[in-house]
């Protein structure tokens, strides 16, 4: 999985190049549907997610919830599955053309007896004062400047001794082909120099998930609990279907060719020189499009990548 997943559509001039950000192309819908079917593929090879969402959200029947930023649905269809079908759901995102295909995708999977959608602010959601027995996000809080008042504003929205919880990206990650470790230290800069030049050049934090507990408690919260979900890809994995494999490294390109102009600004922002930079870009395409044209090549390549889902969740007393 090569960092282009983290990362900006040859936009038609440089003008529009430089107005173009992660986050805005993180929330369009096409990268949206797109990158999470091929997450939601990839956690079909893990079971045991069910039970630790279920767990630590403490899902149960009757539940009342709200999924803020909620995009094309797809974590708020998975609250509502993992409930049983018995609870409220409310998917919050201030893109309509994302609302309109969740409530497309929820039609077409026969939830939306249970599922609504409305477009929002994260910083002012549109439901009343404690609303909801849980108020949630996934990957939201990376794409924003004031994290502290969105998560404020979940409070508000959030029932006495109700919980608001945050499922966002860590530090925790790693990236190590054994058979080229000097592209293995280029790939670990890149992704440094990355998150470091979106900090600089726009206050946001994409590492933001161990920041998660001291959010939380600023904002009000008691009873603060975390869990790490450690996720590792390997093309050896014999759990993961081929076809799917094959897909991601498509997706991986297209985002590669797609997003070098606007990546590079970051990058350059977090300290890469252009020659670095063209160097990662140069190996990146070679060796995925080399995967791509051998399936054998592909399931013997060792290559391992590693990612940290921070889990953090709070308790509302007034």
């Amino acid at each position: 999985m090569s960092v282009a997943k983290a990362t900006t559509v040859r936009a038609k001039s440089r003008g529009r190049d430089s107005k173009v950000t992660l986050s805005k192309y993180s929330f369009r819908v096409k990268y949206l549907r797109k990158s999470r079917e091929i997450l939601r593929r990839f956690n079909e090879t893990k079971p045991w997610l069910d039970q630790l969402y279920t767990t630590f959200l403490g899902l149960r029947p009757g539940m009342t919830m709200v999924d803020v930023g909620c995009g094309t649905g797809d974590f708020t269809r998975r609250l509502a599955t993992l409930s049983k079908g018995r609870s409220e759901v409310i998917g919050i995102d201030s893109n309509a053309d994302g609302i309109a295909a969740a409530v497309a995708d929820t039609n077409h999977n026969r939830l939306s007896k249970m599922i609504s959608y409305r477009v929002g602010d994260a910083y002012k959601i549109p439901l009343d004062d404690e609303y909801a027995d849980l108020t949630c996000c996934r990957s939201l809080l990376i794409h924003l400047t004031d994290p502290l008042k969105a998560v404020k504003e979940m409070v508000r929205v959030t029932k006495n001794h109700g919980s608001v919880a945050a499922l966002e990206s860590g530090r925790m990650s790693v990236f190590f082909d054994p058979n080229d470790e000097s592209y293995s230290e280029l790939f670990d800069q890149v992704q440094d120099a990355l998150f470091d030049g979106i900090r600089k050049l726009e206050g946001k934090h994409i590492r933001i998930g161990d920041r998660l507990p001291g959010i939380f408690q600023a904002a009000g919260l008691t009873g603060i609990k975390a869990e790490i979900q450690a996720d590792g890809w390997l093309y050896t994995d014999p759990r993961r279907r081929l076809a799917d494999l094959r897909q991601q490294l498509r997706f991986d390109l297209s985002m590669l060719e797609a997003r070098s102009k606007i990546d590079r600004k970051y990058l350059i922002a977090g300290g890469m020189t252009d020659a670095r930079i063209n160097a990662y870009n140069r190996q990146t395409m070679a060796k995925t499009k080399m995967l791509l044209s051998d399936d054998k090549k592909l399931r013997n390549d060792p290559s391992l990548y590693a990612a940290s889902l921070f889990l953090v969740s709070g308790t509302k007393i007034a």
